[in-house]
């Protein structure tokens, strides 16, 4: 929880999205559960007091006095369908739903959204909560497709771990922003396939190498 409760601070201080629109979550340390933030709380007013765990098989809460997020149905379902799933984070963070508004994918027009996915694709709209919603985003989320825009609401990314999660978040929301200010330009250049297969390759070979000790 802590890891999560860490990522609630991150996006308080970035606002990277507002009020209590949103919402964010992880898988527990036997895997058999997640933590999810609460419905209706504002973000700076949620500590570890606040949190619901719910039960990755049935959605059943299993702890907290607090109703779980209206949209924990895509959140159980993702754990559920894909067990490298280890965090969720959903915003209505500004760029990626202005685009999901015209209905419009983050396209790769820089490299660094390349290890969320080559595209961003816009899923058709579906009521906030529901079944519907929560079966498009289960769908249509793989290792290699890390995020997706949700039509008129907003942006959600999946990692390994909720940190990655986060950081997917930002990538996809970077890049959205850098697309719709160029397109205001001119038509933004898009990169080919077998240029992000070369990042693909540049980017295993970024950073520090791994110690053993």
């Amino acid at each position: 929880m802590q890891a999560l409760l860490s990522v609630i601070r991150k996006i308080r201080a970035e606002s990277a999205t507002f009020g209590t629109s949103g919402n964010a979550s992880a898988r527990a340390g036997q895997a058999e559960s997640f933590w999810i933030t609460p419905s209706g709380v504002p973000w700076d007013a949620i500590t570890a007091t606040e949190m619901v765990e719910l039960s990755v098989e049935s959605g059943r809460q299993l702890t907290g006095h607090l109703a779980p997020s209206t949209e924990w149905r895509f959140h159980q379902g993702v754990y559920r369908a894909h067990d490298w799933a280890g965090g969720i984070v959903h915003l209505h963070s500004t760029y990626a739903t202005v685009l999901s508004t015209i209905n419009r994918a983050v396209q790769p027009v820089h490299y660094q959204m390349v290890r969320v996915a080559d595209e961003v694709p816009v899923l058709p709209y579906a009521t906030f909560g529901s079944a519907q919603l929560a079966k498009g985003i289960v769908e249509a989320i793989s290792p290699q497709q890390r995020a997706v825009l949700l039509q008129n609401h907003g942006l959600v990314a999946v990692g390994e771990t909720v940190e990655q999660a986060h950081q997917a978040a930002l990538e996809v929301e970077w890049t959205a922003m850098i697309q719709y200010h160029a397109s205001l330009l001119a038509a933004p250049r898009v990169l080919t396939g077998d240029e992000l297969q070369a990042v693909r390759e540049a980017f295993s070979r970024y950073g520090q190498p791994s110690q053993e000790h």
